[in-house]
């Protein structure tokens, strides 16, 4: 059965626009490096299926297809979709992240990479177990999420309107992530906390001296990123 969709999930398709200015380039950039370039940087992706779940206005799609992959995006707004169509050329659809099973077949695909979209839906363990659902044994999954320590900080920046996002966010821990990964049969291969202090502060040299030389402290980090394989058996 099709879920009904609640108005904060579609918040950043609504916001047209002022998503795209409101989005830091920095910030973008970084999970970029860390999930394509840096966690598949010796994977084969040319030619091999990839999807990418909540795939906002397209970045991450397009470093995919940069890459030679069969990229689909999906999302739930077609606003964004539509933007994503626009940067990367490839194929995007609406799809929910807590059913991609349904919507696509399991053990589609040999990559699957989210940035910042399981905190969008109202389960973020069910949108991992989807995540690794339609990979195919041995595939692999790079994910990023806020940490749940700095959710404080982001509701309270919300409240003084210092960020245009009033939608639907369910920030984890680094526990959380790593056990549902275990428990949809796959294992975390790579982890990699970003940025020490808030990335809206213009000390990006210094973000990125901590992120590569500080990851004992990526617990305390305002991303999580994470790189699972999912299981032969």
């Amino acid at each position: 059965m099709k879920r009904t969709l609640s108005r904060r999930e579609l918040i950043h398709d609504e916001l047209g626009d002022a998503f795209a200015l409101a989005l830091s380039e920095y910030d973008t950039a970084r999970r970029i490096e860390v999930l394509i370039d840096e966690f598949l940087a010796d994977v084969a992706v040319e030619g091999r299926p990839a999807l990418d779940v909540g795939s906002g206005l397209g970045f991450f799609s397009e470093r995919l297809v940069k890459r030679g992959a069969d990229v689909t995006a999906c999302d739930i707004g077609e606003n964004l979709l539509s933007a994503t169509r626009r940067r990367a050329g490839c194929t995007a659809v609406v799809a929910d992240a807590l059913n991609l099973s349904g919507h696509f077949g399991v053990g589609r695909f040999d990559v699957v990479v989210s940035s910042e979209c399981i905190e969008h839906t109202p389960d973020p363990a069910q949108a991992i177990r989807e995540m690794i659902a339609v990979l195919r044994p041995g595939g692999l999954l790079a994910l990023s999420t806020p940490n749940r320590l700095w959710g404080p900080v982001v509701r309270c920046a919300t409240r003084l309107g210092l960020r245009p996002f009033d939608g639907l966010e369910n920030f984890s821990t680094w526990n959380d992530v790593r056990r549902t990964v275990s428990e949809a049969n796959a294992i975390v291969v790579r982890e990699k906390g970003l940025h020490l202090f808030p990335f809206q502060f213009p000390l990006h040299p210094l973000s990125r001296w901590c992120d590569e030389r500080l990851q004992p402290l990526r617990f305390a980090m305002i991303n999580i990123c994470v790189l699972a394989r999912k299981q032969e058996n």
